[in-house]
């Protein structure tokens, strides 16, 4: 039986609950998934519902507030969102079978190195790179996100 992680995605005013299934067999962690499509929540409650009718158990941390825009660092270039942030969104896209293309390479795994290492110069060495990717990666995620 999978634990189901919670993930709460926000992009403006919207917050949805998203289900992040722990996958023991290959060692990653992907985004519960119908078909092709991410299904998300308008609600906790839908959340549980969903994981109980399927056997899952959810589990009853704090969920994990993603920021889909980053405060609009993604969109417009600003506010410089805090590196945490940054790291959390990577990390929720990187195992992701789609959306985690666009950070793949050896620079991008550079830059994601030295955001995990903390480097006090990193959005001035990385940012522009990184900001691209990773605007590139919400997109298709976007794309899956099954809110109906």
């Amino acid at each position: 039986m999978a634990d189901l992680y919670e993930v709460l995605l926000v992009e403006g005013g919207q917050t949805w609950h998203a289900g992040w299934v722990a996958d023991d067999e290959a060692g990653t962690d992907l985004l519960l998934r119908r078909g092709d499509r991410i299904p998300v929540f308008a609600s906790r409650p839908a959340l549980e519902h969903h994981a109980q009718e399927r056997g899952l158990t959810l589990l009853e941390d704090l969920p994990d507030e993603i920021d889909l825009d980053l405060g609009g660092w993604l969109s417009r270039g600003q506010p410089v969102p805090p590196a945490a942030e940054v790291s959390e969104l990577w990390h929720l896209l990187y195992d992701d079978p789609q959306a985690g293309k666009a950070l793949a390479g050896e620079e991008l795994g550079e830059a994601y190195d030295d955001l995990v290492e903390d480097d006090a110069e990193w959005f001035a060495t990385h940012g522009a790179v990184a900001r691209t990717a990773l605007a590139e990666a919400v997109r298709r995620l976007r794309g899956m996100l099954d809110r109906g």
